[in-house]
Protein backbone atom coordinates (compact mmCIF):
# COMPACT_ATOMS: atom_id res chain seq x y z
CA UNK A 1 0.00 0.00 0.00
CA UNK A 2 1.17 3.64 -0.67
CA UNK A 3 0.81 5.48 2.18
CA UNK A 4 0.28 9.38 2.01
CA UNK A 5 1.83 12.18 3.85
CA UNK A 6 -0.32 14.33 6.17
CA UNK A 7 -0.83 17.40 4.93
CA UNK A 8 -3.91 17.02 2.58
CA UNK A 9 -5.61 15.08 5.31
CA UNK A 10 -5.61 17.67 7.80
CA UNK A 11 -6.22 20.29 5.32
CA UNK A 12 -9.42 18.47 4.24
CA UNK A 13 -9.99 18.01 8.05
CA UNK A 14 -9.68 22.20 8.51
CA UNK A 15 -11.86 23.19 5.74
CA UNK A 16 -14.44 20.47 6.76
CA UNK A 17 -15.13 20.98 10.05
CA UNK A 18 -13.92 17.35 11.23
CA UNK A 19 -10.70 16.05 12.79
CA UNK A 20 -8.45 13.51 11.66
CA UNK A 21 -8.04 10.58 13.98
CA UNK A 22 -4.34 10.22 14.72
CA UNK A 23 -4.04 6.84 17.08
CA UNK A 24 -0.62 5.83 18.71
CA UNK A 25 0.10 2.05 18.30
CA UNK A 26 2.49 2.45 20.82
CA UNK A 27 5.17 1.57 18.44
CA UNK A 28 4.04 -0.73 16.08
CA UNK A 29 1.77 -2.70 18.64
CA UNK A 30 0.24 -5.38 16.09
CA UNK A 31 -3.21 -5.29 17.94
CA UNK A 32 -3.70 -1.83 18.61
CA UNK A 33 -2.41 -1.24 15.05
CA UNK A 34 -5.30 -4.00 13.95
CA UNK A 35 -7.61 -2.20 15.63
CA UNK A 36 -6.94 1.50 14.37
CA UNK A 37 -6.98 -0.07 10.27
CA UNK A 38 -10.24 -1.79 11.28
CA UNK A 39 -11.80 0.41 13.13
CA UNK A 40 -11.36 3.34 10.17
CA UNK A 41 -11.77 0.89 7.06
CA UNK A 42 -15.13 -0.31 8.51
CA UNK A 43 -16.35 3.84 9.13
CA UNK A 44 -14.60 4.91 6.02
CA UNK A 45 -12.45 7.50 7.72
CA UNK A 46 -8.93 8.26 7.12
CA UNK A 47 -5.98 7.63 9.58
CA UNK A 48 -2.76 9.03 10.73
CA UNK A 49 -1.22 6.19 12.58
CA UNK A 50 1.49 6.98 14.94
CA UNK A 51 4.73 6.01 16.91
CA UNK A 52 6.10 7.51 19.95
CA UNK A 53 10.07 8.27 19.49
CA UNK A 54 11.10 5.80 22.42
CA UNK A 55 9.04 3.19 21.15
CA UNK A 56 11.28 3.29 18.08
CA UNK A 57 14.56 3.31 20.04
CA UNK A 58 13.22 -0.07 21.66
CA UNK A 59 11.83 -1.69 18.49
CA UNK A 60 12.77 -0.17 15.72
CA UNK A 61 11.70 2.47 13.03
CA UNK A 62 11.52 0.22 9.96
CA UNK A 63 9.52 -2.35 12.60
CA UNK A 64 6.50 -0.14 12.36
CA UNK A 65 6.39 0.65 8.47
CA UNK A 66 6.94 -2.91 8.03
CA UNK A 67 4.18 -3.92 10.45
CA UNK A 68 1.88 -1.24 9.05
CA UNK A 69 2.27 -2.38 5.39
CA UNK A 70 1.68 -6.26 6.47
CA UNK A 71 -1.49 -5.03 7.78
CA UNK A 72 -2.57 -2.96 5.40
CA UNK A 73 -2.26 -5.82 2.53
CA UNK A 74 -3.54 -8.62 4.76
CA UNK A 75 -6.62 -6.28 5.77
CA UNK A 76 -7.15 -5.25 2.17
CA UNK A 77 -7.16 -1.34 3.03
CA UNK A 78 -8.18 1.41 1.26
CA UNK A 79 -8.38 4.14 3.62
CA UNK A 80 -5.84 7.01 3.17
CA UNK A 81 -3.17 6.50 5.89
CA UNK A 82 -0.17 8.53 6.77
CA UNK A 83 2.84 6.78 9.18
CA UNK A 84 3.37 9.87 11.56
CA UNK A 85 6.42 10.09 14.22
CA UNK A 86 4.98 11.45 17.55
CA UNK A 87 7.59 13.59 19.11
CA UNK A 88 10.28 13.29 17.74
CA UNK A 89 13.14 15.38 19.34
CA UNK A 90 15.98 15.44 17.39
CA UNK A 91 17.34 15.49 13.26
CA UNK A 92 18.85 12.22 14.11
CA UNK A 93 15.49 10.50 14.70
CA UNK A 94 13.36 12.48 12.38
CA UNK A 95 16.16 11.21 9.53
CA UNK A 96 15.69 7.64 10.87
CA UNK A 97 12.05 7.70 10.33
CA UNK A 98 12.20 9.10 7.02
CA UNK A 99 14.48 6.56 5.34
CA UNK A 100 12.40 3.75 6.93
CA UNK A 101 9.26 5.01 5.63
CA UNK A 102 7.50 7.15 7.69
CA UNK A 103 5.09 10.01 5.42
CA UNK A 104 4.74 12.37 8.50
CA UNK A 105 6.96 13.58 11.45
CA UNK A 106 6.00 15.77 14.21
CA UNK A 107 9.45 17.51 15.53
CA UNK A 108 8.81 19.09 18.81
CA UNK A 109 11.13 21.44 20.46
CA UNK A 110 8.37 23.07 22.01
CA UNK A 111 10.23 23.26 25.62
CA UNK A 112 12.15 25.44 23.85
CA UNK A 113 12.27 29.70 23.90
CA UNK A 114 10.47 29.95 20.59
CA UNK A 115 13.39 31.59 18.78
CA UNK A 116 15.06 28.61 19.21
CA UNK A 117 12.30 26.42 18.42
CA UNK A 118 12.16 27.99 15.29
CA UNK A 119 15.49 27.67 14.26
CA UNK A 120 15.98 24.07 15.10
CA UNK A 121 12.31 23.39 13.27
CA UNK A 122 14.07 25.12 10.41
CA UNK A 123 16.55 22.58 10.09
CA UNK A 124 14.48 19.80 10.31
CA UNK A 125 11.88 21.14 7.39
CA UNK A 126 14.86 21.47 5.48
CA UNK A 127 15.50 18.13 5.17
CA UNK A 128 11.80 16.62 5.49
CA UNK A 129 10.53 18.96 3.08
CA UNK A 130 12.82 17.50 0.42
CA UNK A 131 11.69 13.62 1.06
CA UNK A 132 7.60 15.04 0.21
CA UNK A 133 6.54 14.17 4.11
CA UNK A 134 4.71 16.58 6.05
CA UNK A 135 6.03 18.23 9.64
CA UNK A 136 4.43 18.97 12.43
CA UNK A 137 5.74 21.01 15.18
CA UNK A 138 4.65 22.44 18.79
CA UNK A 139 4.37 25.47 20.62
CA UNK A 140 2.88 26.08 23.93
CA UNK A 141 4.39 22.87 25.53
CA UNK A 142 1.61 20.62 26.76
CA UNK A 143 2.63 19.13 29.84
CA UNK A 144 2.83 15.57 31.55
CA UNK A 145 5.53 13.69 29.39
CA UNK A 146 7.93 14.62 32.40
CA UNK A 147 9.39 11.19 33.98
CA UNK A 148 7.89 10.27 37.34
CA UNK A 149 9.93 10.87 40.39
CA UNK A 150 8.39 8.57 42.28
CA UNK A 151 8.33 4.71 42.11
CA UNK A 152 4.86 3.25 41.32
CA UNK A 153 3.90 -0.32 42.44
CA UNK A 154 0.86 -2.45 41.92
CA UNK A 155 -2.70 -1.20 40.43
CA UNK A 156 -2.99 1.89 41.37
CA UNK A 157 -6.18 4.16 41.26
CA UNK A 158 -6.27 6.57 37.73
CA UNK A 159 -6.05 10.21 38.77
CA UNK A 160 -9.27 11.85 38.57
CA UNK A 161 -7.97 15.35 36.91
CA UNK A 162 -4.33 16.76 36.15
CA UNK A 163 -2.67 18.19 38.77
CA UNK A 164 -0.08 19.91 36.83
CA UNK A 165 -1.43 23.51 35.63
CA UNK A 166 -0.70 23.56 31.87
CA UNK A 167 1.00 25.91 29.94
CA UNK A 168 -1.08 27.63 27.36
CA UNK A 169 -0.06 28.29 24.10
CA UNK A 170 0.50 32.12 23.32
CA UNK A 171 -1.36 33.56 20.39
CA UNK A 172 1.54 35.60 19.76
CA UNK A 173 4.52 33.10 19.80
CA UNK A 174 2.30 30.97 17.87
CA UNK A 175 1.72 33.47 14.88
CA UNK A 176 5.12 34.26 14.88
CA UNK A 177 6.10 30.62 14.67
CA UNK A 178 3.65 29.86 12.24
CA UNK A 179 4.74 32.43 9.68
CA UNK A 180 8.74 31.47 10.13
CA UNK A 181 9.01 28.00 10.63
CA UNK A 182 6.23 26.98 7.65
CA UNK A 183 4.99 23.63 9.40
CA UNK A 184 2.02 21.99 7.67
CA UNK A 185 0.39 21.25 11.39
CA UNK A 186 0.69 23.05 14.34
CA UNK A 187 0.17 21.56 17.67
CA UNK A 188 -0.79 23.92 20.62
CA UNK A 189 -1.73 23.59 24.48
CA UNK A 190 -5.08 25.08 25.17
CA UNK A 191 -6.20 23.28 28.84
CA UNK A 192 -5.06 20.11 28.76
CA UNK A 193 -1.99 17.52 29.48
CA UNK A 194 -0.61 14.38 28.33
CA UNK A 195 -1.36 11.39 30.84
CA UNK A 196 -4.20 8.76 31.75
CA UNK A 197 -6.79 10.81 33.64
CA UNK A 198 -10.81 10.40 34.30
CA UNK A 199 -12.04 13.76 33.17
CA UNK A 200 -10.15 17.00 31.50
CA UNK A 201 -12.48 19.50 30.89
CA UNK A 202 -10.92 22.85 30.99
CA UNK A 203 -10.98 23.44 27.56
CA UNK A 204 -10.06 27.29 26.94
CA UNK A 205 -12.14 27.13 23.20
CA UNK A 206 -11.70 31.29 23.04
CA UNK A 207 -7.85 30.79 23.15
CA UNK A 208 -8.75 27.88 20.43
CA UNK A 209 -10.85 30.42 18.67
CA UNK A 210 -8.05 33.40 18.21
CA UNK A 211 -5.38 30.38 17.88
CA UNK A 212 -7.27 29.50 14.54
CA UNK A 213 -7.48 33.31 13.61
CA UNK A 214 -4.07 33.92 13.87
CA UNK A 215 -2.67 30.83 12.82
CA UNK A 216 -4.83 29.96 9.93
CA UNK A 217 -3.04 26.21 9.50
CA UNK A 218 -4.17 23.12 10.73
CA UNK A 219 -4.06 22.43 14.83
CA UNK A 220 -3.33 19.44 16.30
CA UNK A 221 -4.95 18.25 19.90
CA UNK A 222 -2.42 16.84 22.51
CA UNK A 223 -2.84 15.27 25.71
CA UNK A 224 -6.56 13.31 25.06
CA UNK A 225 -7.64 11.05 27.77
CA UNK A 226 -9.95 12.32 30.08
CA UNK A 227 -11.86 14.31 27.37
CA UNK A 228 -15.42 13.88 26.44
CA UNK A 229 -17.06 12.76 23.70
CA UNK A 230 -18.51 16.06 23.03
CA UNK A 231 -15.72 18.15 24.07
CA UNK A 232 -13.99 15.82 21.34
CA UNK A 233 -16.70 16.99 18.99
CA UNK A 234 -16.74 20.29 20.00
CA UNK A 235 -13.07 20.35 19.23
CA UNK A 236 -12.92 19.11 15.73
CA UNK A 237 -15.71 21.44 14.79
CA UNK A 238 -13.74 24.28 16.15
CA UNK A 239 -10.30 23.88 13.90
CA UNK A 240 -8.81 21.21 15.53
CA UNK A 241 -7.62 18.75 12.26
CA UNK A 242 -6.02 16.32 14.16
CA UNK A 243 -6.36 14.61 17.39
CA UNK A 244 -4.13 12.15 18.49
CA UNK A 245 -4.64 9.52 20.97
CA UNK A 246 -2.10 7.87 22.99
CA UNK A 247 -2.86 7.38 26.45
CA UNK A 248 -6.55 5.86 26.45
CA UNK A 249 -5.16 2.97 24.48
CA UNK A 250 -2.39 2.06 26.58
CA UNK A 251 -4.81 2.13 29.52
CA UNK A 252 -7.16 0.24 27.88
CA UNK A 253 -4.51 -2.09 27.15
CA UNK A 254 -3.66 -3.26 30.30
CA UNK A 255 -7.33 -2.99 31.71
CA UNK A 256 -8.11 -4.96 29.35
CA UNK A 257 -5.41 -7.64 29.48
CA UNK A 258 -5.60 -7.53 33.40
CA UNK A 259 -9.13 -8.49 33.02
CA UNK A 260 -8.70 -11.21 30.81
CA UNK A 261 -5.60 -12.71 32.00
CA UNK A 262 -7.89 -13.11 35.62
CA UNK A 263 -10.12 -15.59 33.79
CA UNK A 264 -9.03 -19.16 32.36
CA UNK A 265 -10.34 -18.42 28.88
CA UNK A 266 -7.91 -17.77 27.24
CA UNK A 267 -6.02 -21.54 28.31
CA UNK A 268 -2.62 -20.22 28.16
CA UNK A 269 -2.51 -18.74 24.50
CA UNK A 270 -1.19 -15.61 24.22
CA UNK A 271 -2.99 -14.87 21.46
CA UNK A 272 -6.78 -15.23 22.10
CA UNK A 273 -6.42 -12.69 25.02
CA UNK A 274 -4.48 -10.60 22.02
CA UNK A 275 -7.36 -10.63 20.05
CA UNK A 276 -10.08 -10.10 22.48
CA UNK A 277 -7.94 -6.87 23.45
CA UNK A 278 -8.00 -5.78 19.58
CA UNK A 279 -11.63 -6.42 19.39
CA UNK A 280 -12.85 -4.44 22.09
CA UNK A 281 -9.85 -1.39 21.13
CA UNK A 282 -11.83 -1.22 18.02
CA UNK A 283 -15.07 -0.57 19.25
CA UNK A 284 -13.37 2.53 21.31
CA UNK A 285 -11.51 3.77 18.52
CA UNK A 286 -15.04 3.56 16.39
CA UNK A 287 -16.38 5.60 19.49
CA UNK A 288 -14.17 8.29 18.80
CA UNK A 289 -13.82 8.15 14.84
CA UNK A 290 -18.12 9.36 15.06
CA UNK A 291 -16.47 12.06 18.01
CA UNK A 292 -14.32 13.63 15.79
CA UNK A 293 -16.91 13.87 12.72
CA UNK A 294 -14.37 11.76 10.85
CA UNK A 295 -16.58 8.85 9.63
CA UNK A 296 -17.21 8.64 5.67
CA UNK A 297 -14.51 11.31 5.09
CA UNK A 298 -11.77 8.90 3.42
CA UNK A 299 -12.42 9.92 -0.01
CA UNK A 300 -11.15 13.22 0.46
Amino acid sequence: MKFINAKPLVNHALENSYAVPAFNTNGGTYDVARAALEACQELQAPLILQVYEPNCRYRGFGYFVNLANFLCDELKTTIPVALHLDHGHSLESITAAVEAGFTSVMFDASHEPVDINIKKTQEVIKFARNKGVSIEAEIGYVKGNEPSKTSLTGRIAVPHKPTLAPVKTDPAEAEKFARAAGVDMLAVSIGTTHGVYEIQDEIDYSLLEQLGRQVNIPLVQHGTCGISNDNLSKLSKAGMAKINFGEPFRFNYIKYFNELTDCMEHLWHPWRIMREISLRLKEDMKELILSLNAEGKAEL
